[in-house]
């Protein structure tokens, strides 16, 4: 059986957060003053495994930068099963950003462990969904190095609000999730297209997804299927 569906040709959509910051950083920030969140790629690949998040801050005072070297650190967590990742960064300068970086395991691109009976292959091809969670926390030192971003910590929830997270007694804000995609062989078909496989044996019976692309170096303008 051979199934075909349309590339992800379209930009992917603007994904944001807003979320008032937690009440123990008051001193720090104005009533009105909210953490946005900007997840950079939703589309991780093997070829460069990074997620990067950015945050800033809105509704602060523009005219007083009496608190610029009081800006908090900001600390992210990626979910996967049961394993956790983490990444931190500092909010910065006058326009209060900066980017949190993580790198998932290299385990994460595998296809999961367990996967619903029902799902469909056009969803399976979409990649495996991982989960992005954030604090935001008070730094007297100005640092925001962090623990080794591979370390696994455990993870509660709240038996109340069964999808809120804790990191320790901070509850995390979501921020959204990421697809990471399986590492993909590419074979030549012609000067014009490649086919684009799982890059791992194929055991007889078991049903894969594949890409046709177009190759970088293709002048054709119109083709048929």
């Amino acid at each position: 059986m051979l199934q075909t569906l349309p590339g992800p040709f379209n930009t992917p959509p603007f994904t944001s957060s807003s979320v008032p910051t937690p009440a123990s950083l008051s001193p720090l920030f104005t009533f009105n003053w909210k953490v946005h969140t900007y997840i950079i790629s939703e589309q991780i690949h093997p070829s460069w495994p990074k997620v990067q998040v950015l945050f800033y801050i809105a509704g602060r005072d523009w005219d007083d930068y009496s608190t610029v070297q009081k800006l908090p650190c900001v600390r992210m967590f990626a979910f996967h099963e049961t394993q956790e990742v983490r990444g931190s960064c500092k909010l910065k300068g006058e326009l209060g950003i900066c980017v949190a970086e993580l790198e998932p395991l290299a385990s994460w691109f595998s296809p999961p462990t367990v996967r619903p009976g029902r799902q469909k292959v056009s969803e399976q091809v979409q990649g495996t969904p991982v989960e992005l969670y954030y604090i935001v926390q008070s730094t007297d030192s100005g640092d925001c190095s962090s623990e080794d971003s591979r370390k696994s910590s455990p993870v509660h929830t709240e038996p109340q609000r069964p999808m809120a997270y804790f990191a320790g007694h901070t509850p995390m804000q979501r921020i959204g999730s990421v697809r990471l995609f399986q590492p993909l062989s590419e074979l030549k078909l012609d000067n014009n297209f490649v086919v684009m496989a799982p890059s791992k044996p194929i055991k007889q019976r078991e049903t894969i997804s594949t890409f046709l692309a177009l190759s970088t170096f293709s002048s054709v303008h119109i083709f048929t299927l």
